[in-house]
C-alpha cells in the first residue's frame, strides 16, 4: 500500500512538471490575440481536472491504507513481544517463555498450552537476545500478561505490543517528541499524555502533530547574548566617572 501511495505521489509530481513545461511552450507559441488563444483556458481546465482526480485517488488510497492497518492490528491482538530473554541453542521456546513469564509475572496458570505460537524474531546474532513473538490462544490470557508487566521491573525483561509498521513509526515519533514516560500503547493504540495532562489516542502522524506539546506554549524570552549585552551597558552607565569640574 505504501508503494502505491509513493507511485501516485511520483506520478502527480511528474504530471505537474510536464504540464508546466507544456503550458509555457503553449503560451509562447499561441499569442493572446490569436483566434485559438482560448486553448490556454481549456488546457488549464484539463490540468485542474487531472490534478483533482489524482488528489482524490491519493485520498482513497490513504483510506484503504488506514483500513488495512486496522485489520492487520486486529489480527495481532493476541500477540505480545518479549524482549531480553537469554537464548539457548536447544531451547523449547513455548515451555521456556511460559515458565519465565509465569514466574516473573506471578501467573501460575500460564503454561505452554496457553500459547498457540512462539518463535524468535530475526536472525541469530552475537549481540543481545532476539525478541520472542508470543501468540496466546485466548485474548484474556494475553490481557493478564500485559496487565502484569510491571512485575518485570528490574529483571531485564520487557514486554511490548506487536505494532504494525505505521503505528510503530507513530509511537517512536511520539516518544521522541513527548518523552518516553508520556507515551505508551493500549491494544495497539498509541496513547500520549499531552501538556495539559489529558490523554490522546492517536493512530496516525497527522493526529500526533495535532497534539500541542510543551514547546508550543513556551514564550520566547531575550537571548543570552542580549541579556549579557544589556548588563554590560548598565554597568558602564552605573560606574561611568563623572566629569571633573575645575574651579577657577
Amino acid at each position: 500500500m505504501e508503494s502505491i501511495k509513493s507511485s501516485i505521489a511520483d506520478l502527480t509530481e511528474h504530471f505537474n512538471l510536464r504540464m508546466a513545461e507544456f503550458q509555457r511552450d503553449l503560451r509562447n507559441a499561441v499569442p493572446a490575440s490569436s483566434p485559438v488563444s482560448n486553448i490556454n483556458s481549456q488546457f488549464n481546465s484539463f490540468r485542474s481536472f487531472v490534478i483533482a482526480a489524482l488528489e482524490s485517488l491519493q485520498l482513497q488510497v490513504e483510506l484503504l491504507s488506514q483500513q488495512c492497518d486496522v485489520m492487520e492490528m486486529r489480527s495481532r491482538r493476541k500477540i505480545l513481544l518479549v524482549h531480553g530473554v537469554p537464548e539457548d541453542k536447544h531451547e523449547n521456546i513455548p515451555a521456556h517463555i511460559s515458565k519465565v513469564l509465569g514466574d516473573h509475572l506471578k501467573l501460575p496458570g500460564l503454561t505452554a498450552d496457553s500459547i498457540s505460537r512462539s518463535h524468535r524474531l530475526g536472525q541469530l546474532g552475537k549481540g543481545k537476545p532476539r525478541a520472542i513473538l508470543v501468540k496466546f490462544k485466548d485474548s484474556s490470557v494475553k490481557d493478564k500478561v500485559w496487565g502484569a508487566k510491571k512485575n518485570l521491573k528490574g529483571t531485564g525483561i520487557t514486554i511490548s505490543e506487536f505494532l504494525t509498521k505505521r503505528r510503530h513509526e507513530v509511537f517512536l515519533a511520539a516518544r521522541q517528541r513527548f518523552g518516553i514516560s508520556r507515551c505508551w500503547t493500549d491494544n495497539g493504540v498509541v496513547v500520549v499524555m499531552g501538556s495539559d495532562q489529558s490523554k490522546h489516542r492517536v493512530h496516525t502522524k497527522q493526529e500526533l502533530d495535532a497534539i500541542p506539546s510543551d514547546s508550543d506554549s513556551v514564550v520566547q524570552g531575550p537571548s543570552a547574548a542580549t541579556i549579557v549585552s544589556n548588563a554590560v551597558k548598565d554597568s558602564k552607565t552605573t560606574y561611568l566617572r563623572s566629569k571633573r569640574i575645575v574651579k577657577k
